[in-house]
């Protein structure tokens, strides 16, 4: 694999993630009650059903139930569970590119800068937003793989069921590093812009009050909250 060799003896400072403790926790204790809700629906209820009404009468909803519960909780308690300790929970930008760690202090995903193509096009590192989402554009880069063919990468600041509340500040760091380690790959200036990024200083122009985004993830939770509530009271007014 061809490796671009580039001086990490630059000067350049680490930035790590920073979590936001109370957003997380009210992320991960929703999943997990959503996790928990979806458990005793599709699991318990049809069991419960069994005990009340019989095999028979229970068998067809019971068989289709058991299998979607199949179909979703088998990958989440292997994912979520089972692997969480080889999940990422904690993002490193240093010299060498961008690190993911996990909680063993393992590097779980790497894009060095060294690793970084051209695009062949006007620009080398630009933005992309997913169909059906405006709230949060991914960076996109281009690898040298151990194939021959490039690779294209979305770069997400974010870690499983945790909220990390300097994504921004990452994005920028990761590209000023570029911008000194890889002089030769063109920056889209709309990247800049979207990310509100100073490019003479690398500072990012905060703006005050709450983002859009935090504004739906905050809805998102209590509409969540309400869901796992009305579900819990209507199975028990369906046991008494």
């Amino acid at each position: 694999m061809n490796i671009t060799k580039i001086n990490t003896e630059i000067p350049f400072p680490s930035l790590e993630s920073k979590v936001n403790g109370s957003a997380t926790s009210l992320l991960q204790i929703t999943f997990f009650g959503l996790f928990l809700l979806f458990f005793c629906l599709f699991v318990l209820g049809p069991a419960y059903g069994i005990y009340k009404r019989g095999w028979e009468a229970m068998l067809s909803a019971t068989l289709v139930c058991w299998t979607i519960s199949l179909l979703i909780l088998i990958p989440v308690i292997r994912y979520y569970i089972i692997k969480r300790k080889r999940l990422s929970n904690k993002i490193v930008v240093n010299n060498l590119g961008l690190l993911f760690y996990n909680s063993k202090n393992e590097v779980t995903e790497q894009i060095l800068y060294a690793e970084l193509r051209s695009s062949k096009q006007n620009f080398d590192i630009y933005m992309v937003t997913p169909i059906g989402s405006s709230i949060n554009p991914f960076l996109e880069v281009i690898l040298q793989q151990e194939k021959k063919d490039n690779d294209i990468k979305r770069i997400d600041m974010n870690l499983p069921l945790h909220v990390v509340k300097n994504k921004v500040a990452l994005y920028a760091h990761f590209i000023h590093g570029i911008s000194v380690f890889r002089p030769d790959l063109k920056i889209d200036p709309m990247t800049l812009r979207t990310f509100s990024i100073d490019p003479n200083t690398w500072e990012i122009n905060r703006r005050k009050g709450i983002s859009r985004g935090s504004w739906l993830f905050i809805l998102a939770v209590i509409v969540a909250l309400g869901i796992i509530t009305g579900l819990t009271f209507l199975i028990i007014e369906i046991k008494n």
